[in-house]
């Protein structure tokens, strides 16, 4: 083979080989841009999901705040402040029963005029779509030997069904309602005085904030 013939051949290799780099080049360029078209269109995405959400959470609130101006003008409109608190949290609105507006000492039966006041709470709560749930509270006493409960948490969670049984009646819709009891374990005061002891004893009604 003549010099020529072998340089022509070695060129040929050459440029071959520089061919073959040129196309990695271009294949590898290619991936970087689909990936950076592919990362942006994620950040994309999560920002507007952010956004969407940011707004989401914001009209919820909004909304739970008309809850709660509804319930305290409905509260005034009904007279309900005179015999129960109302309390405006921040995934809740509580109207709280003192001891012994709905139940005797010990009993789990409510009073006969007691249910004009629930009459008064009903018909705020049918004026508004959120969750209701009851609960029931007493202080730490025990109770006495006659008593038909052998616990205060008993006691409790026959009161909050008992009130929750008189909302279901007057026409608050069942999927909407809940009753729970928590005893002497969740006391808003201490119960080594009378008046700690009566704080203690209550029952709540809360409307709970919606999510939806």
């Amino acid at each position: 083979m003549s010099p020529n013939s072998r340089w022509e051949e070695r060129e040929e290799d050459l440029e071959n080989q520089l061919n073959r780099g040129a196309l990695w080049a271009v294949t590898y360029g290619d991936l970087m841009s689909y990936l950076m078209i592919f990362f942006l269109m994620l950040y994309v995405a999560a920002s507007t999901r952010g956004v969407g959400l940011q707004m989401s959470i914001r009209a919820a609130e909004q909304r739970f705040a008309n809850d709660a101006n509804t319930v305290e003008q409905l509260f005034t409109r009904y007279g309900t402040q005179k015999i129960a608190r109302l309390e405006v949290g921040e995934n809740k609105i509580r109207i709280v029963f003192m001891a012994p507006v709905l139940f005797d000492s010990a009993s789990a039966q409510l009073k006969p005029d007691s249910l004009p006041v629930l009459q008064q709470i009903v018909q705020s709560l049918m004026e508004l779509p959120n969750p209701i749930q009851v609960e029931g509270h007493t202080d730490d006493r025990p109770l006495g030997a006659g008593s038909k409960f052998d616990s205060n948490w008993e006691l409790s969670a026959a009161r909050a069904f008992a009130v929750l049984r008189y909302l279901e009646i007057s026409g608050v819709p069942q999927q909407r309602l809940s009753a729970i009891g928590y005893g002497e374990f969740r006391p808003r005061e201490r119960n080594d005085t009378p008046d700690g002891r009566t704080a203690n004893r209550r029952i709540e009604i809360n409307i709970i904030r919606r999510e939806d």
